[in-house]
């Protein structure tokens, strides 16, 4: 004759305890991982937005004639001159060890191809970089 039983035993309990701990876990893993994806994208923003800024500067004819591009966004000086560091134009740098660099694939080109990259480090301290080219007339 068998008994009926009322309640749950110590393994039902613990097998419990288990699977809740398991899908606790995942969970946690899948939100650490959609935090991280937030903080890349919120990254990848603000390098756009410094980047749009220098090419909004760069392109101006009344903050940069052609006459000084490239004493102002000297070829391939990182955060630019000591005179008019680039932190002016993009109101600091607000990325962990951002840097903007301004090159021109060929000087001589008309019109002039100017392209600017900004690079930083993300909080696990891996090198992104993104980058954007506008071109600027001589005449």
């Amino acid at each position: 004759m068998m008994k009926n039983s009322k309640g749950m035993s110590l393994i039902d309990l613990l097998v419990s305890i288990l699977i809740l701990a398991i899908t606790s876990a995942a969970f946690l893993g899948i939100l650490l991982t959609a935090l991280n994806f937030i903080d890349s994208a919120k990254e990848q923003t603000i390098a756009v937005y410094d980047l749009r800024d220098m090419m909004e500067s760069i392109r101006s004819t009344r903050t940069t004639p052609f006459s000084t591009m490239l004493t102002n966004y000297p070829n391939g000086i990182q955060d630019g001159p000591g005179a008019r560091p680039y932190t002016t134009v993009v109101g600091n740098y607000t990325l962990r060890s951002e840097h903007i660099t301004v090159t021109y694939p060929n000087t001589a080109a008309e019109p002039l191809e100017v392209r600017v990259t900004v690079t930083w480090q993300d909080k696990f301290g891996r090198s992104l970089s993104t980058a954007m080219s506008t071109f600027k007339s001589r005449l």
